[in-house]
C-alpha cells in the first residue's frame, strides 16, 4: 500500500478553497480532504509532501503535438507533422516526445492528449514516464482513432494541410471544439503552459475535458489523484496563498515553482525535479534534432 499526505496553505479542490488544508492519498486515489489539524493517523503516511507556503491544485489536461518537438522550429503544419509521425518508428517518437512531456508535466499537466497515429505511443509513455495520456488522430492520416484500455480518450483532430470533419480543430496553434478554446500546444517554440499560449489554463483545461467526455479535475474522496503542488514561499509567486480565489487560480501561469506532481500512484515531479525525464534524454533529443533539422545560419 502506498499512502501520501500532502499539506498546503491553500487546497483548491476544483470546487472550493480550503485554508491550511491537507489531502490524504491511498493507492493512487484520494482518501480524504480537509482543513487543519491533520488527523493523527494520516501523519504516519509513507510520503509526506507539501507544507506551509504551498498551493495544492488539480492537475491540468492539455492537447499537444509532443512527438513533433524536435522539428518544432520548422513550424510544421499538421500535415507536415503527420508525415513525420508516419516516417518515424516508435522508439524515435518516444524519444522525440520526452522534452514536451517534461515541459507539460512541469506546468502542472497530468493528462496529455497526444497528437499521433496509433495508441502505442501514449501507452508506452504512460508505462515509461507515468501520467495519463490520450490520443488525437489527424483526420488526413487515414487512420481511425482506436480506443484501447489505458487511454484517457481517443479523438480526431483537423488542422492546416489536414482538413476534414474532426472533433477538435487546430487554428493558429490552438485547439477548438466549436467556439470553445481548449488548452492546447501545437508546434510552438515552447510547450510550457504560460500566459503566452494560454489565457486561462484552468478554464481551457475544463473545456478540453468536456470535449473528451472526461470528468472535471477534482480533489475529492474517491477520485484518482491528479494533483499539482506549487511553492509560493518565494518570488515570483510569493504570498499568492494570501490572495483571493481569482488570483490563486492564476497559479498555473504565475511563474511559481512546481514542487510536486502526482498522477495516480506516480509522483512525476518531486522537489522541483522530474523523476523520470532527465538530462540524458535531452542530450539524446538534441542529437536526433541535429539529424532532422539543419542548423540555421545567417
Amino acid at each position: 500500500m502506498v499512502d501520501m499526505l500532502v499539506t498546503g496553505s491553500i487546497v483548491f479542490t476544483g470546487e472550493r478553497f480550503l485554508r491550511n488544508g491537507y489531502v490524504y492519498l491511498r493507492d493512487g486515489r484520494i482518501d480524504s480532504v480537509g482543513e487543519a489539524p491533520v488527523p493523527e493517523e494520516y501523519t504516519y503516511a509513507t510520503l509526506i509532501l507539501g507544507g506551509p507556503g504551498r498551493v495544492i491544485v488539480p492537475g491540468l489536461a492539455a492537447l499537444a503535438s509532443v512527438a513533433a518537438y524536435p522539428i518544432r522550429l520548422k513550424s510544421p503544419s499538421m500535415g507536415g507533422r503527420v508525415r513525420f509521425y508516419a516516417d518515424s518508428d516508435l522508439k524515435t517518437l518516444i524519444l522525440s516526445s520526452l522534452p514536451a512531456v517534461y515541459e507539460l508535466h512541469m506546468s502542472g499537466v497530468t493528462t496529455i492528449i497526444i497528437e499521433g497515429l496509433t495508441p502505442e505511443l501514449p501507452l508506452e509513455l504512460s508505462r515509461l514516464v507515468g501520467g495519463f495520456y490520450g490520443l488525437a488522430v489527424p483526420v488526413c492520416s487515414g487512420v481511425e482513432p482506436r480506443y484501447v484500455p489505458g487511454l484517457a480518450s481517443a479523438i480526431t483532430i483537423a488542422g492546416p494541410e489536414c482538413e476534414g470533419e474532426a472533433e477538435v480543430v487546430e487554428v493558429d496553434g490552438r485547439g477548438f471544439k466549436g467556439s470553445s478554446r481548449l488548452l492546447s500546444v501545437f508546434g510552438g517554440v515552447s510547450y510550457t503552459i504560460s500566459k503566452a499560449n494560454s489565457e486561462n489554463p484552468w478554464a481551457e483545461g475544463l473545456e478540453l475535458r468536456r470535449a473528451l467526455s472526461l470528468p472535471p479535475p477534482s480533489i475529492k474522496p474517491g477520485r484518482v489523484a491528479e494533483i499539482a503542488v506549487y511553492d509560493v514561499s518565494r518570488p515570483p509567486a510569493m504570498l499568492l496563498d494570501m490572495a483571493g480565489e481569482r488570483e490563486i487560480l492564476g497559479i498555473y501561469t504565475s511563474g511559481a515553482r512546481l514542487e510536486t506532481l502526482i498522477a495516480g500512484e506516480d509522483v512525476l515531479v518531486d522537489t522541483g525535479e522530474h523523476l523520470y525525464i532527465v538530462e540524458k534524454h535531452f542530450n539524446e533529443v538534441r542529437r536526433l534534432a541535429e539529424k532532422l533539422v539543419p542548423r540555421r545560419t545567417r
